[in-house]
């Protein structure tokens, strides 16, 4: 049987971990000990795919996955955020956490700035200032969607790109 974890900070992950395991007729968890989540990892059979959310360079699901990898199952990561879709999966940035064996999948997430913390709204509007100082001719497309969305309520969630995930957990990939 497949098992779903998530860790999801403003709702997005635990959105697709939702729909993911509803189709899969599974429940989701969170986790927060991981000594314990190594014991059950261990205990378990069947594929593993972690939700998880990303900030910066930051992605709170690349322990479980390394556990899950550590004990024997097949795993999978589903990587949430607000780069540019394209962008994430070519620059392919968890290759360099988790390693070829964990499979890696990226989802375009949710951002609403009328739900951020004032530590995280102080953090984007840094970021957004640096990135406004780049002349427009040498900003990405990323670059310039992050300008472009800021202080909005941004929704990108599209619960169709769950459809490989699925296929890789009934091992149809």
């Amino acid at each position: 049987m497949v098992q779903v974890l998530y860790q999801s900070q403003y709702g997005s992950s635990k959105q697709y971990a939702e729909a993911f395991a509803a189709l899969l007729d599974v429940a989701p968890a969170t986790w927060d000990d991981s000594l314990a989540l190594q014991t059950e990892l261990e205990a378990g059979e069947g594929p593993v795919v972690v939700f998880s959310y990303i900030h910066g360079p930051r992605v709170p699901g690349v322990e479980a996955a390394l556990a899950a990898h550590k004990a024997g199952r097949p795993t999978a990561i589903c990587c949430v955020g607000m780069t540019l879709i394209q962008k994430a999966r070519k620059d392919d940035s968890l290759a360099a956490q988790v390693g070829d064996d964990i499979v890696r999948f990226y989802l375009p997430g949710r951002l609403n700035y009328s739900e951020l913390s004032s530590a995280h709204m102080t953090v984007m509007r840094g970021i957004i200032q640096a990135l406004k100082l780049k002349p427009r001719a040498l900003r990405s497309d990323n670059d310039q969607s992050m300008i472009d969305s800021f202080k909005k309520d941004i929704d990108r969630v599209d619960l169709n790109e769950l459809e490989p995930v699925v296929a890789w957990a009934k091992g149809e990939s």
